[in-house]
């Protein structure tokens, strides 16, 4: 059974989260080949498809982030080596221990799971819940800076660097403010901005397999936070029950079909303002540079990255090309870094 068809979830997107790694020269297609399909045999995955290639980066980013079951697609462009994971293989920690066993030496974080932190609620309180917010307390939308193109699938990216090393509440913090000054700027308010927060899951003892162990921490009203109030509702939140049930249950059905109904009818009001996912501090002295791309689920559909090497943090957004172009991509990326610096 491929990943596509245990991850059930908003059908509607591809459910790809990409790694770049720039490295000192060239990585070579045959030798990438060899390693990626030693990876695909040790983790029981089908037959990984050919390494690919394309005449940018950002041509590379977008071919890769389009739907395709294949738990883990690489691409090589120059000496950017990218890794797109299909999310119900991997999470963003599993795409750097990925990058590990293509070859790239030592590679870690000093990202931690999120323990024994209990659930909010179990699957049939998270679906009534969050139809209910979307229903009636939709979270806040981000205003395109210069719309997209209209209908179309594809995402757009951007990413940027800067000086230092952030802890995920800074993110948070710089964020919000960046996306309440670009709200202003089109006479509107921030109101409601709900922030999840990609967290990860410690493995069990001695499991050492590319997985997803992704985690949701989910904040609500983030503008009317200051810093010390967002670490202090990060160390507090509880983890968010992904709307799949873990097991067959007599109302599973009636479960799935409500929560699949109330995707289609409130998708744009689904999901949260933002999400943000920071890979920590990683250590990885083969690579000249790392950036992170999340997913763009749900509600408006961007997402923060982040990744911290060499005493720098990259950050990315990424949002849906149907609402976004790049040059208003980047200048609220601009403006959340501008916070940081």
């Amino acid at each position: 059974m491929t990943p596509s068809e245990r991850w059930v979830a908003d059908p509607s997107i591809g459910w790809r989260i990409l790694l770049t790694a720039t490295l000192p020269r060239p990585p070579q297609p045959d030798v990438v080949t060899v390693q990626l399909e030693a990876l695909a045999t040790s983790q029981g995955w089908p037959p990984p498809p050919a390494v690919r290639a394309a005449p940018s980066v950002d041509d590379l980013r977008r071919s890769l982030v389009a739907p395709d079951p294949a738990p883990l697609l690489v691409g090589i462009c120059g000496n950017d080596l990218v890794l797109s994971a299909h999310h119900g293989a991997a999470d963003g920690l599993a795409l750097l221990q990925a990058l590990e066993q293509l070859g790239l030496a030592t590679v870690r974080s000093t990202a931690r799971g999120v323990g024994d932190r209990p659930a909010a609620h179990g699957v049939v309180g998270t679906v009534a819940r969050r139809l209910r917010e979307a229903a009636l307390h939709p979270p806040a939308t981000i205003t395109p800076a210069h719309p997209g193109e209209g209908p179309g699938g594809g995402d757009v990216m951007a990413d940027v660097e800067v000086e230092g090393s952030f802890r995920t509440a800074a993110l948070v913090h710089a964020a919000v403010r960046a996306i309440e000054q670009h709200e202003a700027g089109r006479g509107r308010r921030a109101h409601r901005v709900a922030v999840a927060v990609g967290a990860s899951r410690d493995p069990e003892p001695g499991d050492d397999s590319i997985a997803d162990r992704s985690a949701l921490l989910r904040l609500l009203d983030v503008e009317r936070l200051d810093l010390l109030g967002i670490e202090r509702a990060l160390r507090e939140a509880q983890v968010e029950t992904p709307p799949v049930a873990a097991r067959r249950r007599p109302w599973t059905p009636a479960v799935e079909r409500a929560t699949t109904t109330g995707m289609r009818m409130l998708a744009r009001r689904l999901g949260s303002t933002l999400l943000v996912s920071h890979l920590g501090e990683v250590s990885a002295p083969h690579v000249d540079r790392l950036s992170f791309h999340p997913v763009t689920a749900g509600g408006t559909g961007i997402s923060l990255g982040a990744v911290g090497h060499r005493g720098r943090t990259v950050l990315t957004l990424r949002a849906r090309a149907a609402d976004w172009d790049a040059d208003g991509l980047e200048r609220l990326l601009e403006a959340v870094g501008g916070r940081l610096a």
